[in-house]
C-alpha cells in the first residue's frame, strides 16, 4: 500500500524478516543451511512417523454391537449336577485401524460364553481366511442355544446365579481366541479378547436394551 511514499512490496518484508534472524549468524548462507537441514529434520521425521503408522501392526479392536438374552435358566433344578437352558444371540465386530494393512484371520474366530468363569458354550464367529479390510469394521453375528448343557459352577457360582436370575441381569463374559496376520507381514499374532456384558432377559414383545461394550484385548 501507498500513504504518500515510497510502496513496500511483500518481497521487501521477506527480505527484511530474513535479514532481521540472521543478523547474529557469521554469514548469511550459514542461517540458510540451518534452516534447509531444519526443514529437512521435519521433513524426515514427518516421512519416519507415516511408515510406522503405515507399516507396523496395531491390533485390531474388538467390541459386542449387539446381544440378546432370551433365555438363561436351570435345566433341572432338583438335578445333583448343574445344567443350564440357555439362548443367546450376540454381535462381535472386530476393527481393523491399520491404515494400509489387510487382518486376515489364520484360524477359526470363537467366541466361549462364560458364566462365574464356567463356560457353558461356544460358538464360531469367523472363519479361517476371513479378512478385515484397512480401517473397516466386520461384524459378525452368532446364535447358541440348549435345553440342557453341563456346566461347572460350584457352589459359589450357583449362588450368584440365583441371585441374579431373582434380579433379572445377568452379567456374562464372552471370551473370544482366534489369531490374524497384518498383510503383507506374514507373522501371526493371537487374538484374545474379553468382553463383560450384562444382560436382562429378553422378549420379541418386551426386548431389552443394549448398549454397544469395548472389549479387552490382551
Amino acid at each position: 500500500m501507498s500513504d504518500g511514499g515510497d510502496s513496500v512490496s511483500s518481497d521487501d518484508c521477506i527480505d527484511d524478516c530474513l535479514e532481521a534472524c540472521c543478523c547474529d549468524c557469521f554469514w548469511d548462507d550459514i542461517c540458510f543451511r540451518i534452516v534447509c537441514a531444519l526443514v529437512i529434520v521435519a521433513v524426515l521425521a514427518t516421512v519416519v512417523t507415516l511408515l510406522v503408522i503405515a507399516f507396523v501392526p496395531r491390533p485390531v479392536g474388538v467390541s459386542v454391537e449387539d446381544a440378546a438374552l432370551a433365555r438363561l435358566a436351570l435345566a433341572d433344578k432338583n438335578a445333583t449336577a448343574t445344567a443350564l437352558a440357555y439362548n443367546i444371540s450376540i454381535a462381535v465386530g472386530v476393527h481393523n485401524e491399520n491404515w494400509i494393512m489387510r487382518a486376515k484371520h489364520t484360524a477359526r474366530l470363537d467366541a466361549d460364553l462364560l458364566f462365574a468363569g464356567a463356560r457353558f458354550a461356544r460358538v464360531g464367529l469367523a472363519t479361517a481366511g476371513a479378512v478385515v479390510r484397512p480401517r473397516r469394521r466386520e461384524v459378525y453375528h452368532a446364535t447358541a442355544a440348549a435345553d440342557s448343557a453341563s456346566v461347572a459352577l460350584g457352589s459359589a457360582g450357583m449362588a450368584d446365579f440365583l441371585k441374579q436370575s431373582e434380579a433379572g441381569k445377568f452379567q456374562l463374559e464372552v471370551k473370544l481366541v482366534g489369531e490374524v496376520m497384518y498383510r503383507p507381514h506374514h507373522k501371526k499374532h493371537r487374538l484374545d479378547a474379553i468382553c463383560r456384558l450384562e444382560l436382562a432377559l429378553s422378549t420379541a414383545t418386551s426386548p431389552a436394551l443394549f448398549k454397544k461394550v469395548k472389549c479387552d484385548v490382551q
